[in-house]
């Protein structure tokens, strides 16, 4: 997925939210007319109090909110209510007869839509958290007890402890504690494939990278670096020119002036990932890598095979919002190491390029 399909993703995250909240607050009320309307309201024991609020059940089992006059602030048509943070409930309700999950302040808005089959209250180094599995694809969204969200985006699994919160998508996993009441990155670890399925992974744990960095950039930079060396390696050789991704032909391949040869990716090793500079919302981020690659050629005639790690060198820069990428991107030598049994001429040519 690139990175304007993630934008488009994240933005679509965001009207569906507004869309389900506008939707569970239509029937929240139309149920809450109905009732006050044809029942007769029988409170039958307060289940729970916080400050000046207090949890009821009526006759019929569900659940409502009275304040500390006694006068009814939420209405009992929750099938469950249970306190959430400072501002508000996690409640659930039926809703096409399936049971749903979501948020109610203490007026009975709706601030988290239900659209949820479980939503879990953990608490972090003190920092209270909202997890939020999603009722149709199992995602897992993430808010604060105030009910903000954390992120504008889902994932695909989560888990949390006292100390940190883990969350995963297919690309990577992203660990977080907490400072200030707010989520704080410390450690991402990527996973992806590059050439024939070669698999790699790189850890980040750099706290001043991390303060500029996010899950989604990081991942942006994964593709593009994956994406940039299947062009590298395939350039000219096994992939017909006009078949290559063209957001990468002005960049280096491997080896380019080297025509006789076949060069394959046996796999990736150190790599390095730096801040070299951030202003406002744009930001530069330069990686180094070894590439392990088999190099084949040919000797008077007959096929030889090398095997050594060369050097890439690949920067990143844009903005957060939709222009992140590649800006430069080269290998440090221009020809691979041959072996000392090689003609002369190809020797002096490979120590030139040193």
């Amino acid at each position: 997925m690139n990175r304007n399909m993630r934008l488009a993703v994240s933005v679509l995250f965001i009207v569906i939210i507004i869309l389900a909240v506008a939707i569970t607050r239509f029937y929240s009320k139309s149920e809450k007319s109905a009732y006050s309307e044809k029942s007769q309201l029988v409170i039958e024991d307060v289940i729970d109090t916080r400050d000046d609020s207090h949890i009821f059940k009526d006759n019929k089992g569900l659940f409502g909110i009275l304040d500390n006059s006694g006068r009814i602030i939420v209405y009992p048509e929750w099938q469950e209510l249970t306190y959430a943070g400072s501002s508000g409930c996690i409640a659930s309700k039926r809703f096409d007869n399936k049971r749903l999950y979501g948020c109610i302040d203490y007026e009975g808005n709706i601030t988290v839509p239900f659209v949820y089959s479980e939503i879990v209250l953990t608490e972090i180094r003190g920092v209270q958290l909202l997890i939020a599995k999603s009722a149709d694809i199992g995602s897992y969204a993430i808010y604060y007890d105030d009910f903000r969200p954390c992120f504008s985006e889902t994932w695909k699994s989560c888990s949390a402890d006292s100390n940190k919160l883990t969350l995963r998508t297919d690309a990577g996993t992203y660990i977080f504690s907490t400072e200030n009441s707010e989520l704080l990155f410390t450690k991402a670890t990527i996973i992806g494939t590059v050439g024939d399925h070669i698999p790699y992974s790189f850890e980040i744990t750099n706290e001043h990278l991390l303060e500029t960095l996010t899950p989604k950039l990081i991942e942006v930079i994964s593709a593009d670096l994956s994406g940039y060396l299947d062009y590298a390696y395939s350039k000219g050789r096994t992939v017909p020119d006009d078949k290559l991704n063209p957001r990468y032909k002005k960049f280096s391949a491997v080896f380019p002036d080297e025509k006789d040869i076949e060069v394959k990716i046996t796999g990736l090793s150190d790599f390095q990932v730096n801040d070299i500079s951030s202003k406002d919302t744009a930001i530069t981020i330069k990686v180094r890598l070894n590439v392990g690659s088999d190099v084949k050629y040919y000797e008077n005639g007959s096929p030889r095979t090398i095997h050594d790690d060369y050097k890439a060198t690949i920067e990143f820069s844009g903005s957060f919002e939709n222009d992140f990428g590649i800006s430069y991107a080269k290998f440090q030598r221009s020809k691979p190491k041959y072996p000392k049994s090689v003609s002369n001429e190809l020797q002096e040519n490979s120590e030139q390029a040193e």
